[in-house]
């Protein structure tokens, strides 16, 4: 392995350049997991006027890196500067160009042996491949048949349950809905018999209320045998009563409790044979 590989750096002074009267290069290196690592030394002696008589000494250092190939000997590097130069590029600041090499040895690769091979045997080698591999592929293929029938078991499986689940939860509506149907007609059948019973009730009292009436028709001596029962309207007194029947109202009187008569009451009116 031989390679050339240029470096440029640019140095700044601290102070005016007008001349550059001694330069010198020096450098170390080392290898380090495949990397070159190293340092260029520049330095040397310079004027910062033309007219002085002064020279200024200077050193600086520029470090520098390769990476190297897998299959260089790392113990066999080798490292030459081939070219080195300088220029004043301003007033202050120094270009130096150097050129250098690294040589070294490339490891040898084993080369690969082939054995001639007998061609029946060779043949017999790749029928058997070949037959492996039609087994194999057969193999693959059913167990990819088996995988994809298990999956559509398992799908159809999964369906089932869904519709099942399904119907389950129509069956516990349907429930649900005849129950509260069930309580519905509970309540209608039960406020029926309520209101039968209130219609009863009221019955037996109006058959008690004509009872007494009659009661009262029997008790009295009067000469008066027909009589109407008259049911109390809005805006009716005994006096209006009286009149509509053609009745006095002290006869009516004697025949009910007028002292205080409201909307609803039932009035016995008397009215003489003729």
């Amino acid at each position: 392995m031989f390679i050339k590989i240029p470096f440029e750096s640019e140095i700044e002074f601290k102070t005016n350049i007008s001349e550059i009267t001694k330069m010198s290069l020096e450098h170390d290196f080392n290898v380090n997991d495949g990397v070159v690592l190293g340092n260029f030394y520049v330095s040397g002696e310079y004027r910062v006027h033309e007219v002085s008589v002064n020279k200024e000494p200077f050193k600086y250092t520029l470090p520098f890196t390769v990476e190297l190939r897998d299959d260089i000997k790392k113990d066999t590097i080798e490292f030459n500067i081939e070219d080195f130069s300088y220029d004043i590029i301003k007033n202050n600041t120094l270009k130096v160009n150097i050129e250098y090499s690294l040589t070294g040895e490339i490891e040898e690769k084993e080369e690969t042996v082939y054995e001639r091979v007998d061609e029946k045997e060779l043949e017999s080698e790749l029928t058997f491949i070949d037959e492996f591999l039609d087994k194999e592929e057969k193999e693959n293929t059913e167990e990819k048949e088996c995988i994809e029938e298990e999956k559509e078991e398992i799908e159809t499986n999964e369906e089932e349950d869904r519709v099942e689940e399904k119907k389950e939860k129509e069956v516990e509506i349907f429930k649900e809905e005849e129950k509260e149907e069930k309580v519905e007609v509970e309540k209608i059948v039960e406020d029926k018999k309520e209101e039968d019973k209130s219609d009863l009730e009221e019955e037996r009292l109006n058959e008690e209320e004509e009872k007494t009436i009659m009661e009262t028709i029997k008790d009295s001596d009067d000469t008066f045998v027909t009589y109407h029962v008259h049911i109390v309207k809005e805006s009716e007194s005994i006096d209006t009563i009286s009149h509509v029947y053609g009745v006095p109202s002290s006869l009516i009187s004697e025949y009910n409790n007028c002292d205080s008569i409201s909307i609803g009451d039932k009035l016995l009116i008397p009215k003489a044979d003729e």
